[in-house]
């Protein structure tokens, strides 16, 4: 039954049905419907996104519940394959998996497959494999320089500003990509590559937390 399978995918990544709640923009009472066979979500293919399985799975309980890469992602790491001169590092397959584990410090690696990511890169950069979350955007927020698809990977342990580099930060239980740039009076401005559609926010520095620096991103040509 889909409710049981909402039910299964939201415990299988440890958020609560209140988090559930906030990322689709519904009230808590709603996801407990959902999981109670009371009615079922509009926007399942949003719904499928956040908790990181299958449409079709979710939809209709066909197949793995786990997403297959897509041709969106870049061939090196569709093929999750590396040699001698690569490092295995984690690849989640959406922001908000990489967001929600590493914001909420979970241990666990649920989703987390591996490909590899040139060693001398990280070595240069003084980068621990350990502490790298890799994904695929999701949105456009970043074109046209990163399209969807684009993969990004950031380093955990770099979460202080350089003006104009690149962040996952996490912003009203949102996980987002987004330039960032100290302003006084404890303000950062948020600066995304979409002008068309998505204005630059001048936010309080505590209205945000920045979970590392994007290092790398891949786009397939």
């Amino acid at each position: 039954m889909l409710s049981a399978r909402i039910k299964q995918a939201r415990q299988r990544i440890a958020l609560s049905q209140q988090q559930v709640a906030d990322k689709m923009g519904v009230s808590k009472t709603a996801v407990f419907k959902w999981e109670n066979g009371h009615y079922e979500p509009k926007n399942l293919d949003i719904l499928a996104n956040i908790l990181g399985v299958s449409l079709t799975w979710l939809r209709e309980g066909r197949g793995s519940p786990v997403p297959a890469q897509t041709s969106d992602m870049p061939a090196e790491i569709n093929n999750a394959s590396y040699n001698q001169d690569e490092t295995p590092v984690c690849l989640y397959p959406s922001i908000d998996m990489a967001g929600y584990i590493h914001s909420e410090q979970q241990q666990h690696r649920l989703h987390c497959k591996k490909f590899g990511l040139n060693t001398e890169l990280l070595e240069r950069k003084k980068i621990s494999p350990d502490m790298v979350a890799c994904f695929p955007v999701d949105d456009n927020s970043m074109e046209p320089i990163m399209p969807h698809g684009t993969v990004f990977a950031v380093d955990l342990n770099r979460t202080s500003i350089i003006d104009g580099n690149l962040y996952l930060i996490k912003q009203n239980h949102l996980f987002r990509v987004r330039k960032l740039y100290s302003m006084p009076h404890q303000k950062v401005r948020l600066h995304a590559y979409n002008k068309t559609e998505y204005y630059d926010e001048s936010v309080s520095v505590s209205d945000i937390v920045i979970l590392g620096r994007v290092f790398y991103y891949a786009v397939e040509l």
